[in-house]
């Protein structure tokens, strides 16, 4: 994946090429936003999943003020591809369910931990969800598009703690949530309901539940 324009035009069916040119100046402005940062891209065209990555020349020149509040530096480039590669088919795999940005990424995140296994989200980054203010539900892709540096970052890694804690807390829980699609507010309300909170306050709480867990799980450790 060299250019993001190419990449759409490339990877989508001949049906798709036609829409995607007369919509051009809906999608291309953030897709022209989060190009210089992005890594690579999973898109969906109807049953047809395309993934692009961007080879190891344009890796290194990515813009990396989002991704150094998040990533633990990796120096291997064939170990980075791995990386990006589940992150990706994780993308493609559960598609299908159209899940909210939020656990979309946290759930390709913590099994990207899993393949790899060693931890690929900065432990510091818990601290994002600490000092992060105000609380609020979570973005949108689209909306995340518009934000950068470290107030995009957390929102990024929101997802990632969140899966963390309920897989540490209440194991075989969000295989069981996702054995098919659910509304996004479904699945809100059980999250809610399993960690003993209530729905209309998760979202102001959630972090600072997060943050209790894993630093209580530090002083434990120590």
């Amino acid at each position: 994946m060299t250019s993001w324009r190419d990449f759409v035009f490339r990877s989508a069916p001949w049906a798709w090429k036609l829409l995607l040119a007369q919509s051009y100046p809906f999608w291309s402005g953030r897709a022209r936003r989060t190009w210089p940062y992005s890594v690579a891209w999973t898109q969906r065209y109807g049953r047809r999943i395309a993934i692009g990555i961007k080879p190891s020349r344009l890796l290194e020149v990515s813009d990396k003020s989002v991704g150094a509040h998040m990533f633990v530096e990796e120096k291997d480039p064939v170990a980075k591809i791995r990386h990006l590669t589940c992150h990706e088919l994780i993308h493609a795999a559960s598609s299908h369910l159209v899940l909210p940005a939020w656990l979309n990424e946290g759930l390709a995140a913590v099994s990207v931990d899993r393949f790899m296994g060693k931890p690929t989200i900065r432990d510091d980054s818990l601290s994002l969800l600490q000092r992060s203010q105000p609380k609020g539900v979570p973005l949108s892709y689209r909306a995340l598009s518009r934000l950068q540096g470290e107030t995009l970052a957390y929102h990024a890694v929101r997802g990632y703690w969140i899966v963390r804690l309920l897989e540490d807390t209440h194991p075989g829980f969000l295989r069981a949530l996702l054995a098919e699609r659910r509304a996004s507010a479904a699945i809100e309300r059980q999250i809610a309901d399993k960690l003993g909170l209530q729905p209309e306050n998760l979202w102001r709480e959630i972090d600072d539940v997060v943050s209790r867990h894993f630093n209580q799980k530090v002083v434990a450790a120590n």
